[in-house]
């Protein structure tokens, strides 16, 4: 009988058991995927495709599902960097982009407005984001307009705050650069002081006392030309390298830190009392590499161009803002140039330096006749072809670029991604730089070679002499050994970004957002908890420390690195936080708390029908006792 009673009991203990495991036992449901993204990373540089893949990797971790795409720099430039203007702002599915992850050689001075006002927008502009914010112009109008150094640099510290907050980019780091040398034909000197973007200005190399070369090639990470070798056509760093040799610009700086403006093609600059009105005054004696004289016709010619929609200039934009049209740019006499700015720009000396890249002055009378609409194919632009240096002549028909800077273009081998160039010996400025012993290189190349590996083996080979910080040598120097090889470090004005679409329906206007859906007037607030939550997805001090060999200082904001006056040390850079990255997410509407589901059938009557189970159990063991006991 008792075990009966027992195996009745069982019974009713495992049909409660199973009964109410029922909800328990049902499959979890996987993570549900936010959003939809795609990360566009550059070709050539291997240590910005590393990181890339980390973040990426963080990003999916968290529930994002970032694709990763690595394209070549023309693509890049059709998609983010100078789109057509039925492209502008679309997503990467749509033919734009998402993010970008790239990297800049940055001004000097601290001027917003160039990269992130709202009249910037690409194409014409460098605002590839997109950013429309009121208070990003107001702040950066200050600062482009406020002569007083001191209260301009209190609005820089502002916009800092200001672009911290939005994050219209996630700026990774701030770049200390590592440059690759012969130290038996170099010296390393003036990499340290003319670093900007990465070498000094040839004619400045010097030369090490014991060699007898006269030939040096650059070797770097990226081709030339991209965009073209004309100044105001290309913003990439690698056109930079070939063409800063050809042109002049206005004026100059005496080395990479210093704030001093000296004079290049202007001998002298005076501003009137209105705090608008400039003065240049140009040097006589200069000469095309053709041989025709440079005069304030090449200025006042370059800069119409620069500002003309029909050649749509990728910094456009920004020299309209400055000099507002070309009427403002008075030719007083053959040496004499006159700006009457429309308003008060506190950079204008910057503007006119060589080194910005808003002064380098083309050849009216080689240009003249092209049409704009022919610029960007033409040859003067694309390097096809040579030119003889030995026979010059005033009808040069532009077979590759012609300026008057310190070298001549020869031509470009597509067999050996190689631009070639030779020393100019009428510039204007040689006496003064043999007087110093500089200006000795009398050949210079530019070559494209892929990998560090590569790089790094040309130099042993001695096929190259001078190795492009863009490599990030930084992991590699055990492998660059004298007597072939030598490096040089230095903090450079420099930053690696993760740039957003400030009109993708997440990321920037955040309409597709659960909280933009929900509520609209508070989409754009979402969209920034997605960008501030990306950016505490990305692990700064630990690409720096491990791909980049602790060379770097993460990232604050863009424009304004740790060499740059008002820079704001006080900033915390988005640390790597998984936990805040979610808790701004679910700001934005994702990660909701999950709803009570509606109660199924076994969970509104599982325990009546358990209880009724058991009384009917019970009542029938206790029947089955009865009937089966015997008489005594």
């Amino acid at each position: 009988m008792l075990k009966t009673k027992s195996n009745a009991l069982i019974f009713c203990l495992l049909l409660l058991v199973s009964t109410f495991s029922i909800p328990a036992i049902m499959p979890a449901r996987g993570q549900e995927e936010l959003f939809h993204v795609t990360l566009m990373v550059p070709q050539p540089n291997p240590a910005r495709q590393a990181w890339s893949l980390i973040i990426q990797s963080n990003l999916k971790t968290i529930g994002i599902d970032a694709g990763r795409v690595v394209l070549d720099w023309g693509t890049i430039y059709d998609r983010a960097l100078e789109p057509p203007v039925d492209v502008v702002g679309k997503t990467y599915d749509e033919g734009g982009f998402d993010m970008l992850f790239v990297g800049y050689a940055l001004t000097m001075d601290p001027d917003p407005f160039a990269i992130f006002d709202s009249s910037q927008f690409s194409p014409t502009g460098q605002n590839y984001y997109l950013w429309n914010d009121s208070e990003n112009d107001r702040l950066g109008q200050l600062i482009k307009e406020t002569v007083d150094e001191t209260t301009r640099l209190g609005y820089v510290g502002e916009w800092q705050l200001l672009a911290h907050e939005e994050v219209p980019v996630a700026t990774l780091l701030y770049t200390e650069e590592v440059v690759g040398f012969d130290p038996t034909a170099l010296l390393e000197g003036p990499f340290t002081r003319f670093n900007y973007p990465c070498w000094p200005e040839v004619e400045r190399w010097e030369l090490n006392a014991s060699t007898t070369q006269t030939k040096f090639v650059v070797a770097q990470t990226g081709p030339c030309p991209e965009q073209g070798l004309t100044p105001w056509l290309t913003t990439s760093y690698y056109d930079l390298t070939a063409w800063v040799e050809v042109f002049d610009g206005l004026t100059e700086r005496n080395s990479t830190a210093s704030t001093l403006h000296v004079p290049a093609l202007a001998e002298s600059w005076e501003v009137a009392a209105d705090d608008k009105t400039w003065t240049v005054n140009l040097r006589q004696g200069v000469t095309w590499h053709d041989g025709v004289k440079f005069n304030a016709t090449d200025v006042k010619f370059t800069y119409e161009a620069a500002m003309s929609p029909e050649l749509a200039s990728p910094v456009g934009a920004f020299v309209e803002a400055i000099i507002g049209s070309v009427d403002n740019i008075e030719i007083v006499d053959e040496y004499t140039v006159r700006f009457h700015l429309p308003e008060v720009y506190a950079y204008f000396p910057t503007f006119l330096n060589n080194e910005e890249g808003y002064s380098m002055i083309l050849p009216w009378h080689v240009l003249k006749d092209v049409p704009y609409a022919d610029w960007r194919t033409h040859t003067f632009n694309t390097g096809e072809g040579s030119y003889d240096v030995d026979t010059p002549s005033g009808t040069y028909t532009a077979y590759g670029p012609i300026g008057n800077g310190p070298y001549v273009y020869m031509g470009y081998d597509p067999l050996t991604f190689t631009n070639h160039m030779v020393r100019y010996d009428n510039y204007w400025a040689n006496d003064t730089l043999w007087d110093a012993g500089l200006f000795q290189v009398e050949e210079y190349f530019v070559q494209w070679i892929e990998g560090s590996d590569a790089a790094i083996a040309a130099l042993k080979a001695g096929d190259v002499d001078v190795l492009d910080s863009q490599y990030h040598l930084e992991t590699k120097l055990g492998s660059i050994e004298a007597p072939w090889g030598d490096y040089v470090s230095y903090e450079a004005f420099g930053v690696q970004e993760l740039g957003f679409n400030m009109e993708h329906p997440v990321l920037g206007t955040g309409v597709d957002t659960p909280l933009g859906q929900e509520d609209p007037t508070r989409a754009a607030e979402a969209a920034k908890y997605v960008r501030q939550a990306i950016s505490n997805l990305i692990p700064r001090q630990d690409i720096i420390d491990v791909l980049l060999n602790g060379f770097g200082t993460p990232g604050r904001t863009n424009v304004i690195c740790t060499l740059t006056a008002g820079y704001d040390p006080t900033i915390v850079p988005y640390a790597f936080n998984t936990t805040g990255a979610r808790e701004l997410l679910e700001l934005a509407g994702y990660f909701p708390p999950a709803e009570e589901p509606e109660p199924g059938f076994w969970e509104q009557y599982g325990l009546y029908i358990a209880i009724v189970l058991v009384v009917i159990i019970i009542a029938m063991g206790a029947l089955y006792v009865v009937r089966t006991r015997k008489p005594t």
